[in-house]
């Protein structure tokens, strides 16, 4: 399946499907003088001799969050720049979500930006590989430098996700389930029902197509993050908070997110817009641990939460709630009033 952009110019194609990656990346080399493959080292060992078999002289990027390090990007740019780069070449960046971050930024700023090409290799990385957000990360917190840098493509060969471990299926379908909550009720529910009982490759396929398109609409719509865009951080302030503190995988902890913004927008809304006993009951089924939720310190996540760069003031966090599935709002929390959900919540687990 192919899912084009639909900005005012300068539009790319997603293609969705199995065994579809040297073909189409086949295509997009062939219009440039010189390709370089950025490679996550855990990928390449898996899949060289198979899947990537075509991919020659690969620049190895470590595993997960150590590629977005300052000490990784240079490594990533120095060697760009020994190999020749020049503006007239494509990057191909292969790998999960932090490994497209981090090639990503490394192609938004080598030469001033060269083209580049993301093929995400997990489920967590459907999500970060589309809309040109590129980052690396700082000792005060994630992806606090980046630019936007729209790829020219992004190739999803689905058959990168059948030999991940499961607790990376759980992972990515964090962000899966984000998606549902952003469309509507109907799409959570049919969600839930598909998972009911285990979450498998086996049904994900139309809820990540769903999911694709449905961040499409945010990011052709708001492409800087000035507006709208800022609703896909839905769970993200305090699950950014929580894998930084306790280095969770993304997915995990965006999932314990959610479940904190469901508790605060019914707060706010002195309604029971979610059912957090329903929610409470699947989350806790498929292995996502709630009881962390119990244990943090107010105080400590609050200073992390103070260093998202949502905020607008010093004295307030920027939170994405709801006021119904598939209905966001910006708002800001101050300080005591944020302490004080944050303690409540704890309480009620």
């Amino acid at each position: 399946m192919e899912i084009r952009t639909d900005y005012a110019d300068g539009n790319y194609t997603i293609h969705v499907d199995y065994g579809i990656l040297e073909a189409s990346i086949s295509e997009y080399i062939a219009a440039y003088s010189s390709v370089h493959f950025l490679v996550d080292q855990n990928v390449y060992a898996l899949y060289k001799d198979s899947l990537l078999s075509f991919v020659q002289h690969p620049i190895i990027l470590e595993g997960g969050e150590a590629s977005k390090s300052f000490d990784a990007f240079k490594h990533i740019t120095e060697t760009l720049l020994e190999r020749g780069i020049k503006r007239n070449h494509l990057i191909v960046v292969i790998g999960g979500g932090a490994a497209g971050d981090a090639g990503g930024f490394a192609a938004a700023t080598v030469l001033r930006g060269v083209d580049y090409i993301q093929v995400p290799t997990t489920l967590l990385a459907h999500d970060s590989s589309i809309g040109g957000k590129t980052a690396i990360n700082s000792g005060h917190g994630k992806n606090l430098i980046g630019a936007f840098h729209r790829p020219k493509a992004v190739i999803y060969d689905l058959s990168f996700l059948e030999t991940l471990p499961h607790h990376e299926l759980l992972s990515g379908f964090g962000e899966v389930f984000k998606h549902a909550l952003l469309k509507d009720e109907e799409t959570v529910r049919t969600l839930m029902d598909a998972t009911r009982t285990k979450i498998s490759l086996d049904m994900m396929k139309p809820f990540i197509i769903s999911g694709i398109e449905t961040k499409m609409h945010y990011v052709t719509t708001d492409e800087k993050e000035s507006g709208i865009r800022k609703f896909l951080n839905l769970g993200h302030t305090l699950g950014h908070a929580i894998e930084y503190k306790y280095r969770m995988p993304h997915g995990m902890a965006v999932m314990l997110g959610l479940y904190f913004m469901m508790y605060a927008s019914n707060e706010k809304a002195a309604r029971n817009i979610f059912d957090l006993d329903s929610f409470r009951q699947y989350f806790e089924l498929h292995g996502y641990p709630l009881e962390h939720l119990k244990a943090i310190d107010e105080v400590e996540m609050m200073t992390l939460m103070g260093k998202d760069k949502k905020n607008q003031s010093s004295d307030a966090t920027g939170f994405v709630l709801m006021n119904d599935f598939g209905q966001c709002y910006f708002t800001e929390i101050d300080s005591n009033q944020l302490k004080k959900y944050i303690s409540q919540l704890k309480e009620s687990l």
